[in-house]
């Protein structure tokens, strides 16, 4: 393709999303800024979504139809390799944002011309668009403040909604694709810690400009376990290196406390949690996430492995319960000197005339929610 290069290029990754997929190219035809191109991969989908996509006229849609069922990360990769504006804007085929969303998002990187990626808050909505009994929960992880350059602010969880981001197109360059194929849960957090390892800087558009849709029973939420393992494997591979670089001991901690806090940590026989919580004491050789996988799960790995779990889960429950017993102690200690104080009040009214002390002795009552 010829011609001046867009400022923005909407990366779309269709399959069988027919009955969403034009509100999404709506809510991008519909921004305040028009400077942009549009490129769908449909992903070999079944229903009508090539069908409604060809419906829209507009010359800056490029799609691209694969003709067998590839996985979003190839599709992802095919559309950075395509796509030409300065800034790439991910949104999933479900999803639709705000007229404003584009506009605000590049005022930000005007202000601080830093920033590689930015997203947005968001707004949660269920498959017919309503807002579901859990909105309010899942939007209180995502809309808040966050400072993402921080190791801890992504130890066992993510708290970037892809589809409310733009990231320069120089920046995932720099990065690179996506070459592990065999992740299906946690990409995104994926291409965040492993930004976030290569020095890129993170913002966000304090206002809610993305409609973000959930399907409850997807992959992540039916493969708890699954989801562990992808996360634990990313945090060795991106956040502990990053924190031992920056010497961050409290952060490494912090990483061992949440698995080992995890649930699903249960569902894996004892000898291979020990193996998992081993690799984050010994850091083994893997080639990629099958393998990091199959070292958990194998019986002939390395014993050396195990013992080395078995030892860091002691030191994680020790450092666990010692901990517990200090906030035990440092709420001893405020409840015992505001009972003192308390008492000390008490005292100083029923020390007052009758009337004076009456009044005051209810109040105090009330200040304290005890009558």
């Amino acid at each position: 393709m010829t011609g001046r290069a867009p400022l923005l290029s909407f990366i779309l990754l269709s399959y069988n999303y027919e009955h969403y997929i034009g509100q999404t190219i709506e809510s991008i035809l519909n921004q305040t800024v028009q400077d942009f191109e549009i490129v769908v991969v449909d992903d070999a989908s079944s229903d009508k979504s090539v069908d409604r996509i060809r419906g829209f006229t507009d010359p800056r849609i490029r799609l691209i139809v694969n003709q067998n069922n590839l996985g979003p990360l190839v599709g992802y990769n095919h559309a950075v390799d395509l796509a030409r504006g300065e800034w790439l804007v991910n949104l999933d085929t479900d999803d639709w944002i705000a007229p404003q969303k584009l506009e605000r998002q590049l005022a930000a990187a005007a202000t601080d011309p830093r920033l590689d990626i930015i997203g947005t808050y968001m707004n949660v909505v269920d498959a017919s668009g309503g807002r579901p009994f859990s909105a309010a929960e899942i939007e209180a992880i995502y809309n808040r403040p966050r400072d993402f350059q921080k190791v801890d602010c992504w130890i066992g969880e993510n708290g970037l909604c892809r589809s409310s981001t733009i990231i320069r197109r120089a920046a995932q360059l720099r990065v690179g694709g996506f070459s592990d194929l065999n992740m299906t849960r946690a990409w995104d957090y994926e291409l965040w810690t492993r930004a976030l390892r290569e020095g890129c800087r993170f913002g966000v558009v304090p206002e809610p400009l993305t409609y973000y849709r959930v399907h409850f029973g997807s992959l992540t939420h039916g493969d708890p376990l699954g989801t562990l393992l992808e996360i634990s494997y990313l945090m060795l591979r991106n956040l502990v290196p990053l924190a031992e670089a920056r010497a961050l001991t409290v952060s490494f901690e912090r990483i061992i406390d949440n698995i080992v806090n995890w649930p699903q940590l249960s569902a894996l026989r004892p000898i291979e949690a020990y193996r998992l919580l081993g690799m984050f004491m010994t850091s083994p050789q893997f080639a990629d996430y099958a393998a990091f996988k199959a070292m958990v799960f194998s019986d002939d790995a390395d014993p050396a492995l195990a013992r080395a779990g078995r030892r860091c889960l002691t030191l994680a429950r020790h450092s666990l319960a010692r901990r517990d017993a200090d906030r035990f102690a440092d709420a001893r200690d405020f409840w015992a000197e505001q009972s003192a104080a308390w008492k000390a009040e008490y005292r100083a009214l029923c020390e007052k005339p009758v009337v004076a002390q009456y009044l005051g002795v209810r109040q105090w009552m009330r200040n304290r929610r005890v009558g």
